[in-house]
């Protein structure tokens, strides 16, 4: 059985939905922004109040809590988006499996604190930081069961809420605890419990149903899931894993700056990342027969806007550095955040790619291509770390998600009609070479005119694309 034997007859509500591509995205930049970039609101501060070695482990733990998490959601969220448009029974069955992402959140949280106690009492870990970051990974898992059910109902402002409530409360509560207690396991036990309040919100939001409830078609859900568990850990490991690579190869304190950079590269990420939660369900509710060459030229805008952003933010890298942390080591930061924009013009590419091998029911192209983009990550890391410290890491973190990008999109050649315009790769090679520019000039006397007047020269450009992307994002 194959996606493109499946393809559901158009209908007004349908054509409605695709309309609506450029009102959802604006949501779900909002609702994404806010959950990817909402931490930047917090950054200055908590760097401030905490400092740079209890802030390294904060960064640290967030990164620990982010793949427990993805163990515990088990590759379903995906699996959700296309089981719910995928027959009469389609939104029963996405329900159904979005509560077996909650039964497994549960099943995580409760084993977790159990293998705590047992390692706790041999003086292994601490039991309060180890169930915290377990908890927390089982109440994220929630929220993104929740917010699967909100984007394949086309419910953005759904997917909204919980953004709110899973980010930018949960660690503006942390920064308010830490107030007071000026230590990172302050931050992270306010975190957890605004966490948790997120997670109870999503089920009343979402409403799961028990796997019972679409017994066949959880078994098969899970199924296909199930080569997605690999290829969701890799991918966090390449969204996250440079984080811990750094606190590894380069110490605490410098994955604290490291984690700053990061933070801001992430802009253009959020805004690829918000982009897809509005395209992906309209891609895969497209009619069949036009699905693909609709993906190629929807995917082609897409990467246009996404490059404009990454380019930007790049070019204006060393002064948002100094903004967000004026006390921490600021050209190596600014070289890494540069560096690290590269990542999503070809992530965007990726996600076109990524949705064709599902719909085709080749998840195991997708698990072998994160993997080889992790040990890409893993071993470029090693190797530039030494000359070239947080830049270096931040390199292999791009070449990594560059390789990703290349194996889906070979996948998706292979094995669907999908074919990319050589306009994508135009658009998708200028954006690198104008954030490898904002990572390498100066940041002062003719490097910061440079800059500067890239920057305008950008705007402009954007200005003169934007009803031509605007026209093709509607189809």
């Amino acid at each position: 059985m194959t996606g493109q034997g499946d393809g559901v007859a158009a209908t007004p509500a349908r054509g409605a939905a695709l309309g609506a591509l450029g009102s959802h995205t604006i949501l779900y930049l909002v609702g994404t922004a806010l959950q990817g970039l909402g931490i930047l609101l917090i950054l200055p501060f908590a760097t401030r109040l905490l400092g740079e070695a209890e802030y390294g482990k904060v960064a640290t733990a967030l990164v620990v809590i982010q793949m427990v998490g993805t163990i515990a959601a088990a590759g379903l969220p995906q699996v959700i988006l296309r089981e719910y448009h995928r027959g009469a029974d389609g939104p029963t069955a996405g329900r159904a499996l979005a509560g077996t992402m909650t039964l497994l959140a549960v099943a995580v949280a409760v084993l977790g604190v159990v293998i705590g106690a047992v390692l706790a009492a041999a003086g292994r870990v601490d039991l309060r930081e180890w169930s915290l970051v377990v908890v927390a990974s089982a109440a994220l898992t929630t929220v993104v069961a929740g917010q699967s059910l909100s984007r394949a109902r086309l419910r953005p402002l759904e997917f909204l809420a919980l953004a709110v409530a899973a980010t930018v409360i949960a660690h503006l509560a942390g920064l308010l605890a830490a107030r007071g207690d000026r230590a990172g396991l302050t931050y992270l036990t306010a975190y957890t419990a605004a966490l948790v309040l997120a997670a109870v919100l999503a089920i009343a939001i979402g409403r799961p149903l028990l796997p019972s409830a679409a017994r066949q078609r959880t078994r098969a859900g899970v199924r296909l899931a199930a080569p997605l568990l690999p290829q969701a850990l890799a991918m966090l490991g390449l969204l996250m894993g440079d984080v811990l690579l750094v606190n590894v190869l380069l110490g605490t304190p410098a994955a604290g700056a490291y984690q700053v950079a990061l933070q801001l590269a992430n802009i253009p990420f959020v805004l690829a990342v918000a982009l897809f939660n509005a395209w992906g369900p309209l891609v895969l509710s497209h009619p069949v027969e036009d699905r693909w060459r609709w993906t190629a030229r929807t995917g082609t805008s897409l990467v246009v806007v996404v490059g404009v952003g990454a380019a930007g933010v790049a070019l204006l890298g060393p002064w948002l550095v100094h903004l967000m942390a004026p006390g921490f080591p600021q050209r190596s930061m600014s070289v890494s955040l540069g560096i690290i924009t590269i990542v999503s013009v070809a992530y965007m590419v990726y996600q076109g790619a990524s949705l064709a091998v599902l719909d085709h029911e080749h998840t195991v192209r997708l698990a072998l291509a994160a993997a080889i983009a992790l040990v890409v990550l893993v071993a470029a890391a090693v190797w530039l770390n030494g000359p070239a410290g947080i830049a270096g890491v931040a390199a292999a973190k791009a070449v990594a998600y560059v390789v990703l990008m290349a194996v889906t999109v070979h996948a998706a050649r292979t094995l669907t009609p999908l074919r990319f315009v050589p306009w994508l790769w135009v658009a998708g090679a200028a954006a690198a070479a104008l954030s490898l520019a904002g990572a390498l000039l100066p940041s002062t006397g003719t490097g910061a005119v440079v800059r500067l007047v890239l920057v305008v020269a950008l705007g402009g450009v954007a200005l003169v694309l934007a009803p031509r992307v605007l026209r093709s994002m509607r189809g």
